[in-house]
């Protein structure tokens, strides 16, 4: 998406209503806009074709997907080899996002797992193997308080 791409209030409304329910449907998002199905249908569209939208999806409740522990792990990578291990990090399912920082860290991944065990099983045998790591650091989570959505500029 550019830069100058305009996102109006009725957009913004748009966007909204299918972050909190992407199956909703369009005549029923229109009829509470007040607007006709035909323009929320043109409006998704153009939405998606400029990148603002990139995908619908369903967002799992962890423990009911046997992911019920969630750990940030904090890794630091020999020099010239980000690349390969975002690569390596990709490639493992339990790591759901991965962050190249500028800090004490050159990458933070968040990983969910099954049990402690599996947690342990992933950084030992999985992370802290690979030869181009060189330390890492595993914050457990405890609780999750707010995991949030991406919002629009401008929206509290």
């Amino acid at each position: 998406m550019s830069q100058d791409t305009e996102i109006d209030d009725l957009d913004k409304k748009i966007i909204r209503m299918l972050q909190e329910d992407s199956r909703k449907p369009f005549v029923e998002i229109a009829k509470e806009l007040g607007v006709s199905d035909p323009t929320v249908h043109a409006r998704v569209k153009k939405l998606q074709e400029t990148g603002v939208i990139e995908k619908f999806t369903t967002v799992l409740a962890p423990t009911r997907v046997e992911k019920a522990v969630a750990a940030f792990i904090e890794i630091n990578v020999k020099p010239n080899t980000i690349e390969e291990v975002v690569k390596s990090l990709e490639s493992m399912d339990e790591v759901l996002e991965i962050h190249e920082t500028h800090g004490e860290y050159d990458i933070i991944a968040k990983v969910r797992v099954k049990t402690n065990e599996d947690l342990r099983n992933i950084v030992v045998g999985k992370i802290r193997s690979s030869p181009n790591i060189t330390d890492t650091k595993v914050i457990t989570v405890l609780k999750t308080r707010k995991e949030a959505q991406l919002k629009l500029p401008g929206e509290k």
